[in-house]
């Protein structure tokens, strides 16, 4: 059977990704959650999954249609605790099921809604994290309407809880409920914006946490490491730019591991230790390229698996503390993508994972240390039946003479010596990169016009992740210039190698990606078209409107101390000089990047009389879920530059 040129947007979007892994402590099962790419409805869907570790057909464990998640086995590897909002959409609970048999048992009623929940090395304690709730008094002028908000004021933090829990899940009394103690004081917030921000030491008797004074990005990207006891002891061990994730005990508790940034951010991808006592930081690696991400301590306490991103991969490594050796964790796939995702049994002999490539959007799979990978899921079996642009490594000379790379993905049917219209994808960030994964979503374009006859160029400009520190720090004071020119002189290379035609090219990206579109084309004339999505255009108001003004206070400095900084790298500074068509797209709720920015770019190129279109999707934050949304992106985007390149635009 031949397979389809097009694929459609709703197959896209409705796709099957894995949003997290965990292994059984005895390294015989995996449990993992399913979610489609985009949400149909207010609240989106996801579902709990168990498979063996050694292969066999994947088993569903939830079915409630509501969001089942964050599964975490009881240490014994007889129970699992989950996070749920089956009882009330959009405030999950921790519940409890016994695998042995049985419904899953709520054993929480947190007015705010839980985030995560961890078992205490023992299992009789579950931890967990709520959100403050909504007072009465609160409650009551919202109804009657009598709601004005003091910025700042009242904030909502999550708290730390403990509750005990029965050994046997039927013993639980829906109707009398463990009786939750608050550990975490008054006044400080625990978690990040990617993690739950709490370890368990390994005696069961205090935790490691991230805490800051709010939940804004602002404090929650630099925040207070600190040891927290069950009593509600709490010893800073200090303040840590960049700790994204909760650190984690050694096995014997005197040691802890954590990625943060070596000195101040954007330098936060080293894996460092500490005593957990206090101390001076150890980076495990100096001078190391590539950007740890999540980890695990092996039983000796002498190695630690990471997931490491280095180029444009992610693999998992071992990493020795004593002789400084760095190995494989398992063999190699045969073909480049990423691991994420990816816990260890309690011997540490096993890992489960997450891996996706070029033509996949991820399975579960399992691996012993050492061992060959085996695939336990088959997920998207569809895309199998498309047809997808080959993706190639580059690497170019930028103008200042520093490698710089990427990827392009080739037209679908590339004929060698045939120039192509050329898309410029910019990746966010900017402390991010394009890797080697499958490019079929609402934010990643590459296939859908791959197979619109495109070339695809996928640049990792300065600024980039997985090429060191100083690359990371290379747009530092700049951003915007030297990471400008790694792309423009990637455009000159692609031309060069006679793959893009210089009289199509387009330009576009989210995020960073969509600052550097602005970039683009109030810095050249090259592009025929643009399409910005949730860029920034004028640094200066930027950074009183965001919830990131600590982050970027790291890239430009203090605006209040370097004003002239900000609007030198503001391209609305010159507008005057744009002449691209440009469709500029926003979440209506973004708070990362208002969309203020939107309508100051809108505003700008009407005045100068440019094709400009400015598009707000009600509801949607900095990430597009809607399923709706997510196809309304795609569907404009490729009909604004086929429009503009003088091409029939192909729906799907």
């Amino acid at each position: 059977m031949a397979a389809e040129r097009l694929l459609p947007f709703e197959q896209a979007v409705s796709a099957t990704l894995v949003t997290d892994v965990q292994i059984s402590p005895d390294g015989r099962h995996v449990a993992y959650v399913t979610a489609p790419a985009s949400k149909e409805g207010e609240h989106p869907v996801s579902a709990i999954w168990l498979v063996a570790a050694d292969g066999g057909t994947p088993r569903r464990l939830t079915t409630s249609e509501a969001a089942d998640g964050a599964p975490r086995w009881s240490p014994d590897g007889r129970r699992l605790a989950f996070v749920s909002d089956r009882l009330e959409r959009g405030k999950p609970q921790v519940y409890v099921l016994d695998l042995a048999g049985g419904e899953a048992v709520r054993v929480t009623a947190a007015e705010g809604g839980v985030g995560q929940a961890a078992w205490s090395p023992d299992g009789s304690l579950l931890a967990y994290t709520a959100m403050d709730a909504e007072t009465e008094e609160e409650k009551r002028r919202r109804e009657e309407r009598d709601d004005a908000r003091v910025v700042d004021a009242d904030v909502k933090r999550a708290s730390l809880w403990v509750i005990a829990v029965p050994e046997a899940t039927a013993a639980i009394d829906p109707n009398a409920l463990p009786e939750p103690r608050r550990i975490s004081p008054e006044g400080i917030h625990i978690g990040t914006q990617a993690d739950a921000g709490f370890t368990w030491a390994p005696d069961g008797k205090s935790f490691v946490v991230l805490a800051s004074p709010d939940p804004k990005a602002h404090y929650t990207f630099a925040p207070e490491m600190a040891i927290l006891s069950l009593d509600g002891e709490l010893r800073s061990l200090g303040r840590f730019e960049g700790l994204l994730t909760a650190p984690k005990f050694s096995p014997d508790g005197k040691t802890l591991a954590f990625v943060a940034a070596e000195e101040v951010m954007p330098a936060f991808f080293s894996l460092q230790t500490m005593p957990a006592s206090g101390g001076q930081p150890h980076i495990v690696a100096p001078g190391f390229e590539g950007s740890f991400r999540d980890f695990h301590w092996l039983p000796d306490g002498e190695r630690i698996v990471t997931s490491v991103e280095m180029g444009q991969q992610v693999t998992v490594k071992v990493f020795n503390l004593t002789s400084g050796e760095v190995s494989d964790a398992f063999a190699p796939f045969e073909r480049v993508g990423v691991v994420t995702a990816f816990r260890l049994s309690a011997s540490g002999d096993r890992a489960a994972f997450v891996y996706a490539h070029d033509e996949s959007y991820g399975d579960v799979y399992a691996a012993d240390l050492g061992g060959e990978p085996r695939r336990l899921t088959d997920l998207n079996p569809w895309t199998r039946d498309y047809e997808w642009g080959e993706v190639r490594d580059i690497r170019w000379t930028s103008t200042d003479g520093l490698e710089i790379e990427g990827m392009v993905i080739l037209p679908v049917g590339y004929e060698e010596g045939k120039r192509y219209p050329l898309l410029v994808h910019i990746h966010g960030g900017p402390c991010g990169a394009w890797l080697h994964h499958l490019y079929a979503g609402w934010h990643d374009w590459g296939q859908f016009f791959a197979q619109r006859g495109y070339a695809v160029f996928l640049p990792n400009p300065r600024g980039s992740s997985g090429r060191g520190t100083a690359f990371l720090c290379g747009i530092v004071g700049c951003y915007g210039e030297p990471d400008w020119e790694d792309i423009n002189s990637g455009v000159d290379y692609l031309i060069e190698q006679g793959i893009a035609d210089p009289d199509q090219l387009v330009v576009g990206g989210w995020s960073g990606g969509g600052f550097l579109t602005n970039w683009a084309i109030t810095h050249s004339d090259r592009f025929k078209a643009a399409v910005s999505g949730a860029g920034i255009s004028n640094w200066v108001s930027f950074q009183g409107t965001a919830d990131v003004r600590s982050v970027f206070d790291r890239y430009l400095g203090p605006v209040d101390e370097e004003v002239e900084t900000h609007w030198r790298l503001s391209p609305i500074r010159v507008i005057s000089r744009a002449t691209t068509p440009t469709l500029i797209l926003y979440g209506e709720n973004d708070i990362r990047v208002p969309p203020s920015q939107g309508f100051e770019l809108y505003e700008g190129l009407k005045s100068r009389g440019v094709e400009t279109q400015l598009v707000l999707y009600p509801r949607e934050p900095h990430v597009i879920m809607e399923r709706k949304h997510q196809i309304d992106v795609l569907q404009r985007a490729i009909d604004w530059y086929e429009r503009h390149l003088g091409r029939a635009a192909q729906d799907a």
